[in-house]
Order: structure tokens, then sequence, then C-alpha cells
């Protein structure tokens, strides 16, 4: 408990002294894909930077698979919408710590049919998130990078596979790494 405390003490005081650091940002627009992170497999981003230090984003990915053999059949489809706030306040020119959460809208649905019998479902479910990472990104524009580590949030999350419980919240480390450009 006591290094949760130390580091987010850190964390605070770190951002308590950042505007000395802060340098104004002309590109507040970036689009960018992302492999992993809040779109789990991937995602397609927009992002606002407002008062130089945070940002808001919202994704969007659509996944859909299909598989036959003989005359069985299964598809499944997912899509997921994640909104995230962030803050880059501890940047020092095109270098920034990205912190951020937010929340990730999954939707899937699956159908199977298979020797004259036909099973089909469908869910939302909405699995907390939150970032830290490391952000390349020019304050006047251009390409950005991103790359870190996530945290999923929700029910039936878990590394182990004795720890997946439907009826418990857990936590799932997830990485990700982004590619786009800011204006």
């Amino acid at each position: 408990m006591n290094r949760i405390v130390t580091a987010a003490t850190i964390l605070v005081l770190a951002a308590a002294a950042t505007p000395a650091f802060a340098e104004d940002r002309d590109a507040t627009n970036s689009i960018f894909l992302e492999g992993g992170g809040p779109g789990l497999a991937y995602s397609l981003n927009y992002e606002r930077i407002f008062e130089n230090d945070f940002g808001l984003r919202v994704g969007f990915s659509y996944l859909s698979i299909s598989a036959s053999a003989g005359s069985s059949t299964a598809d499944a489809t997912m899509w997921t919408v994640p909104v995230l706030a962030q803050y880059l306040g501890l940047s020092s020119g095109n270098h920034s710590l990205e912190l951020g959460g937010g929340a990730t809208i999954v939707g899937v649905s699956g159908s199977a049919s298979s020797m004259g019998l036909a099973a089909s479902g469908s869910g939302t479910l909405v699995l907390g998130t939150a970032i830290l990472g490391y952000r390349r990104q020019p304050p006047s524009g251009g390409f950005q990078f991103r790359i870190g580590l996530e945290a999923l949030v929700g029910k039936g999350l878990s590394l182990s596979e004795s720890g997946r419980n439907p009826d418990q919240i857990g936590v799932l480390p997830w990485m990700y790494m982004s590619l786009g450009f800011s204006i």
C-alpha cells in the first residue's frame, strides 16, 4: 500500500510541476490506427487535445470471422468503441508520458449451425481501461507514435485460467502501439 501512495504522490507532484515544461501545441487533432489497446484487436481513433495537456479520444473497431466444415458453419462479429480521457502534461518537446482512463463498449454476436441444430446469441458489455505509455508527437503536428501498457477492467477478466469467473471483476494487462498523424 505504501508503494501505491508513494507513486501517486510522485505523479501528483510531477503533474503540478509540468506547466514549466509544457509547450503550446499547434496541432490539436489526431487520427491514428492502434493495434491492441482499448479497441482490443485494433481501432481507428480520433483525438482532440485541449488546454495543451488533456486529450479526449474516441475510436471504432469491427471484426468478423466465420468458419465451415462440411455442413457445420459458425460466424462471430465483434465491434468496439473506446472512449478515453488522457493527460499529456508530463512532456518535453516531441515526447510525452501518456496517462489516461475511460471505457470500451464491446458488442458481440455469433451464430452456429450443425446437424440440423442452430443457435445464436449477442450482447454488449463495458470494460474499464487505464493506460500508461510513451507518445512521440510534435507540438506543431506531423507523425505520431504511441506505445504503452493498458489495464482492462471487467467481469471475467484474468490472466490465469482458474481466475476467470464471469461474476467477479478482474484486471487484464494489454499492450498497445499506434501510428498516426496530428494536425
